[in-house]
């Protein structure tokens, strides 16, 4: 199974498990990208798999045409020198080039195979992160409808209970209502008077009745002695007469 394949089931796993959710609200839709997102951590992972393969592909094919090139100018060597003898070892020299000319055709086609995964599994990274770019603008989107549907909703219910309001103050009667006041003080006011008209009413003893009477008699007379002096009118009494 290539690396391609194996990001593909990775991807395609957290995929299904979105599909299988209802979502119906801006939290639900949320959990969908962070599902999304651990696809995505599986899918780059795979990348950096397959690149480093890539990488370590180069890595061998650029030994192997070294090697190669070593091979050829050894064997140019061989058949150079004018010695006859040589000749064997060029021949077992020529045999491994056409061997390993042959396992670097291989490594060379599945580097290309391997370049053409990972470019594959790049353009299908940047596919997913743009779709995940637009379901977190979309998000944006649905939260900032439901804080205003919220927001609405809050006035909508103020203004339900300011009409019930106001329609209970236009049925209530003002003059039922000043009328049972008024009843009400009537009702305070005849029961202030009569206590307090039961306290103005409260009459002093006989005895106290006289002894005011006396005190009253006392004053006057004293008022009209001091009366007799301020106008030189006292007399004295006249004298007894007297017996021989």
């Amino acid at each position: 199974m290539s690396l391609f394949d194996k990001a593909r089931i990775a991807v395609l796993s957290h995929a299904h498990g979105l599909l299988d959710k209802q979502v119906n609200t801006p939290e639900g839709y949320e959990q969908l990208i962070r599902d999304l997102e651990g696809g995505l951590a599986d899918f780059h992972s795979a990348i950096d798999e397959a690149t480093g393969r890539v990488n370590g592909m180069k890595r061998d094919i650029a030994a192997l045409v070294a090697k190669q090139g070593q091979l050829q100018a050894d064997i140019d060597q061989l058949i150079t020198d004018n010695d006859p003898t040589n000749d064997d070892a060029a021949l077992q020299l020529q045999g491994q080039l056409g061997e390993l000319t042959t396992d670097l055709t291989t490594r060379q086609q599945e580097l290309t195979d391997a370049q053409a995964e990972c470019e594959q599994l790049n353009q299908s990274a940047d596919q997913l992160e743009t779709k995940h770019r637009n379901m977190v603008h979309e998000l944006s989107q649905l939260k900032s409808l439901q804080a205003t549907t919220k927001a609405k909703n809050r006035a909508a219910s103020a203004a339900e209970s300011a009409e019930a309001a106001s329609d209970a103050a236009e049925g209530a009667s003002v003059d039922s209502i000043r009328a049972n006041l008024q009843h009400e003080n009537d009702t305070v006011s005849a029961r202030y008077d009569r206590v307090i008209g039961a306290l103005k009413d409260t009459g002093a003893s006989p005895e106290r009745v006289a002894a005011m009477s006396r005190d009253k008699a006392a004053l006057e007379a004293r008022r009209a002695e001091l009366a007799a002096k301020a106008a030189g009118q006292v007399q004295t009494p006249e004298a007894a007469p007297t017996t021989s």
